[in-house]
């Protein structure tokens, strides 16, 4: 079956005085779009976020939001992924930060980006890999449009270390076949890769690796021409007959008939 889509865009509507509570595991910048809300979590104290600005928290946090009136939001929550490599990873980061969370107000590209978004599930289209190239968008226009400074205080609460493994691991992902192979190249045992992955990115190295995996093979499949002999050689795959269970065990079906039943759909 085809991955789900984990809903990394997400638009909410609070009432008055209504609380809400994000779910918990991943890194989440909240926009608030209209009105003004309240937020807290585990680690921080109560801020007031007025419209027209946005929010920071890593996924260690548990937040809540409480609506001061009628309020619009907007949730992208991401694990440590490589798009936010490419907004972090050319930075330096400042040894002196202020204390607390940082707002960073919205700009216009920002309102533009998120029209168009609601533009989107107006009509209907709410497609996992639309959403994947929305979110990637969202990076560059972060990248592009604030300065260094801005971006190291909105991201200061991630654990820069925490960062560097997750670049790391983003690199090495392409030349390892297992989760063992991943923590040699990283020079790491075993056990101690295991247990800093899970801390970072809050889900075990073994089904983040193979979830990853699915999921970019699913997209070379479906939206490639690449044969399905070089989809398996890319993803380091011993043999076609390995590619195949790999596919029946976490896609549902064989390469051939996912790209076949893609295809029938897309002359429906």
């Amino acid at each position: 079956m085809k991955p789900k889509n984990d809903k990394q865009i997400d638009f909410i509507r609070l009432e008055k005085g209504e609380i809400w509570n994000p779910k918990a595991g991943d890194n989440k910048i909240i926009i608030v779009m209209d009105g003004e809300i309240y937020s807290s979590s585990s680690t921080s104290n109560r801020i007031k976020i007025p419209a027209f600005n946005m929010i920071f928290y890593p996924f260690q946090d548990k937040v809540s939001l409480e609506a001061m009136k009628k309020s619009e939001i907007v949730l992208i929550g991401f694990s440590n992924r490589s798009e936010l490599c490419c907004i972090l990873s050319s930075l330096h980061r400042s040894q002196e930060q202020e204390e607390g969370i940082a707002l960073l107000p919205i700009k216009p590209v920002v309102v533009t980006y998120i029209q168009v978004l609601q533009e989107y599930i107006s009509k209907g289209i709410d497609d996992c890999n639309l959403l994947d190239l929305k979110l990637k968008e969202f990076w560059y226009i972060l990248k592009n449009f604030y300065s260094e400074k801005h971006l190291h205080g909105f991201f200061k609460m991630l654990a820069w270390d925490d960062f560097l493994f997750s670049e790391q691991v983003h690199t090495y992902l392409p030349e390892i076949r297992s989760v063992r192979q991943l923590a040699e190249k990283m020079s790491y045992s075993y056990s101690g890769f295991n247990k800093r992955f899970r801390r970072v990115f809050n889900t075990s190295a073994y089904n983040w690796v193979r979830n990853h995996k699915a999921k970019q093979v699913y997209q070379d499949i479906c939206q490639t021409n690449k044969s399905l002999k070089e989809i398996s050689t890319n993803y380091n795959f011993a043999t076609l007959s390995h590619f195949n269970e790999f596919c029946h065990k976490n896609l549902g079906c064989s390469p051939s008939e996912i790209r076949r039943k893609n295809r029938t759909k897309q002359y429906l």
